[in-house]
């Protein structure tokens, strides 16, 4: 809890309150202690959270100056997800009244991997329940009063996000023609800039490439680079030859197609603005793609 922060009431103490750390499985295997950044997801995996709270009653109506019989408090967690400073979208809240005898709470949720975006936020507040009968001048009165608060941001997603990868007959999909002989197709529409990445993107790798499925699974780095120059280069072209280019290389909304794209422009081209980029592209298109190959070397782009 943030002791910087002047409250219009008194407080929970760290000792009134004891929160384990988040424990985090992926698709319900072993469960580990949840750090700043959650590798080895993707959006077809499931990711399970649980912690402990524990409330000590007595100390809490001491910290709080309510006797200890007035004294009513629940524990609240919301799950969010998405960039930013706040969630962008809030999956859940849940709320449980602490009791006497039963001042516990082993809070456990499942969480749709398709739901989530970049960011998962876990907030936990302990929070007054009952306005108290008796109490001291400086104690909290209010229904909801915020008595204590966690918030834990974990990072799914590196500066470059994942999008969702399958495999399929590509020339049954393209419907016939060369391209379904294509080792991947990239499945995108140029222009929805604002939609969010994670689900404006999608990756296909042609089921009857073998030899490309396997090299992928064994994380072969030259095909990963391969595969993710195509990507970043078709995105960040069309992107260029927008009219609003310029305007939405500063003005996009974090998580969107748009601004993955003005991020991996500002990499590759550290200071310039689009109009010059774009210059690159038109006149020197052969430097374009291997500045786009070469940003999608394994550690750099990410």
């Amino acid at each position: 809890m943030n002791r910087r922060i002047a409250f219009p009431f008194l407080v929970l103490s760290e000792a009134a309150v004891e929160a384990s750390a988040w424990e985090v499985s992926l698709d319900g295997f072993e469960w580990t202690v949840v750090g700043d950044f959650l590798p080895h997801w993707d959006s077809a995996i499931d990711i399970l959270v649980r912690r402990t709270l524990r409330l000590d009653v007595e100390l809490a109506a001491s910290d709080l100056g309510i006797p200890v019989d007035q004294l009513a408090a629940a524990a609240s967690v919301r799950i969010g997800t998405g960039q930013g400073r706040l969630p962008r979208l809030i999956l859940s809240r849940t709320r449980r009244e602490f009791r006497s005898g039963d001042t516990s709470w082993e809070f456990e949720q499942t969480i749709e991997g398709r739901r989530l975006s970049m960011i998962l936020d876990l907030q936990t507040e302990i929070l007054l329940a009952k306005a108290p009968a008796d109490r001291s001048a400086l104690s909290p009165v209010h229904p909801g009063d915020r008595l204590w608060s966690e918030n834990f941001r974990v990072r799914l997603e590196g500066e470059e996000p994942r999008f969702p990868i399958e495999t399929a007959d590509l020339a049954q999909m393209l419907g016939g023609g060369i391209a379904g002989a294509a080792p991947w197709h990239l499945h995108w529409s140029p222009g929805g800039w604002t939609r969010d990445f994670h689900g404006a993107v999608r990756l296909y790798l042609n089921a009857k490439s073998s030899e490309i499925l396997q090299r992928i699974e064994d994380e072969d780095p030259a095909t990963i680079q391969f595969l993710l120059g195509d990507v970043i280069s078709q995105i960040c072209e069309r992107f260029l030859v927008d009219p609003e280019a310029e305007t939405m290389m500063d003005a996009t909304d974090p998580g969107s197609l748009g601004a993955q794209a003005a991020t991996w422009l500002r990499k590759a081209w550290p200071g310039k603005d689009a109009a010059f980029i774009r210059s690159v592209l038109e006149s020197r298109p052969g430097v374009f793609r291997s500045t786009m190959l070469a940003l999608a070397e394994p550690g750099l782009g990410q």
